[in-house]
């Protein structure tokens, strides 16, 4: 069995295989204060990441009155965000995989904070587009701890670690929505916009507990680094260092998309830009449309010319306490969402949870179009989905990392990053927009790509459950 290796034996060139060696000493390292350690900082960076994004639910009915805006410019300054946030996911995955997680993950948290903070001084409409459209750029580093997390992680425990990560995105949602009930009615949103960003403050604080990722120091030929990366885990974790080799690895091309797209692949990369496209259409449109879905009209009707309707701007509502409840209550299901993944993900797999998930999903939002429905009914509703909505996004960043090997791991996940925030910038004008003007045609649109969602996840060729993390292009 091999553990650690001696410095001195790195380059030899042995039969075994490279990527299952380092597998081997991650799994003899096993889970212990190391990869706690890790998880919560991962934990405070995803914290991060939850309260930006549901920040742009709480702000955009208050500009809309505050500065008189139409709804097509609401939906305008979150798509910009997202716009912001889809650039950054391919900048940031092929920056990780050609420099290092760690240089990534600094550097998106350090401008996180920046421009965050920057955007509670802006004076107009253009300037906070602008700003959160950088905010959501930086922001979008955030989504390679999971790289770095599941890198660290034995097999047996990864996928279980990962979906509980999940909890400190609920929390940040949480904390975000009772930041706003305690701020918003006293101070405003920018005391709201710039107390949100203070957590990546502390995320850089210990920032030097981040390690670099053994596999990528290895895979980029830093041989001593990663020695020295593994010796620390077996002795926080107070596990023996034992000796041994590791088979010099073969010259890779890093973070290239055309790796993503190599036959054996391409079906899965394909299958994976339409779930994550799937997933943060409808998770990000649920997030925009709770505080509307307990006051909009026309629920029952699908006519397209309910679209062209003028809205006057006398029609704009500013969140109350009441609203603030029932936000928070839909948030919390996030945490029911995460239970559920994690008490599943092991029995179930990857593939059909997930595609169980995304099919009660899409019931749910037909549901959701019947009409004189009861708050508490519409509330429970809402719950159950958003719980499904979250769980999904759990299983396919869990599953993303596991499929890819090292080379392209963070590329890989940074470009099916990317197409959940491309369709995060369309789904502004489905629930700011269409849904105003009639419920029925936005929830059957949304119900029709869960389902499109759900066929992708059962099209995927790989069950991922119980399988090592690859180093080779291959699927073997």
């Amino acid at each position: 069995m091999c553990e650690i290796f001696d410095i001195t034996f790195l380059t030899s060139i042995l039969d075994c295989d490279q990527d299952r060696t380092v597998e081997d000493c991650i799994n003899s390292i096993g889970f212990g204060k190391y990869q706690i350690r890790l998880l919560l900082l991962a934990g405070c960076d995803t914290l991060v990441d939850a309260m930006e994004v549901m920040l742009l639910a709480i702000i955009g009915p208050v500009l809309l009155c505050e500065w008189s805006l139409s709804p097509w410019q609401e939906a305008f300054m979150t798509t910009f965000v997202f716009i912001g946030i889809g650039i950054g996911a391919l900048f940031w995955g092929w920056i990780c995989d050609i420099y290092g997680r760690k240089l990534g993950v600094l550097s998106a948290a350090i401008l996180t904070f920046y421009y965050g903070f920057l955007c509670s001084f802006s004076p107009s409409y253009f300037w906070i587009i602008c700003t959160r459209a950088l905010t959501g750029f930086s922001l979008s580093g955030s989504t390679q701890m999971v790289t770095i997390l599941s890198e660290f992680l034995p097999t047996p425990i990864r996928a279980r670690a990962v979906i509980f990560l999940s909890v400190f995105w609920s929390t940040g949602v949480t904390l975000e929505v009772l930041l706003a009930y305690a701020i918003m009615p006293h101070l405003g949103w920018r005391y709201l916009v710039a107390i949100s960003t203070f957590p990546c403050i502390f995320f850089s604080f210990f920032f030097r507990y981040l390690p670099e990722s053994p596999r990528y120091l290895i895979n980029s030929r830093q041989y001593a680094k990663a020695v020295a990366t593994l010796q620390n885990a077996a002795r926080v974790n107070g596990k023996p260092i034992l000796q041994g080799t590791i088979k010099q690895p073969t010259k890779m091309n890093y973070g290239r998309l055309r790796n993503l797209l190599m036959p054996p692949y391409r079906k899965t990369t394909l299958l994976l830009w339409t779930i994550w496209f799937c997933t943060g259409f409808t998770y990000y449109g649920i997030i925009l449309i709770a505080p509307l879905v307990y006051s909009t009209d026309h629920c029952g009707n699908l006519s397209i010319k309910l679209l062209f309707l003028v809205q006057s701007k006398c029609d704009c509502k500013v969140l109350t306490t009441a609203d603030y409840g029932q936000l928070l209550i839909t948030t919390l299901a996030e945490f029911l969402g995460t239970f559920l993944s994690f008490a599943l993900i092991e029995r179930l797999g990857r593939k059909k949870l997930l595609a169980l998930e995304c099919l009660i999903s899409a019931v749910l939002f037909f549901v959701l179009i019947v009409c004189n429905m009861t708050i508490q009914t519409k509330t429970i509703i809402m719950f159950i989905n958003r719980a499904m909505l979250v769980g999904e996004y759990q299983v396919i960043t869990l599953y993303t990392p596991e499929i890819y090997p090292t080379s392209s791991r963070a590329s890989g996940l940074g470009f099916c990053s990317g197409f959940s925030r491309l369709s995060a910038m369309v789904t502004p004008f489905i629930a700011q927009i269409v849904f105003t003007k009639t419920k029925a045609l936005a929830l059957s649109i949304y119900g029709l790509v869960s389902l499109l969602s759900a066929a992708c996840s059962i099209m995927l060729p790989i069950e991922t459950k119980g399988r090592t993390m690859q180093v080779k292009l291959d699927f073997k």
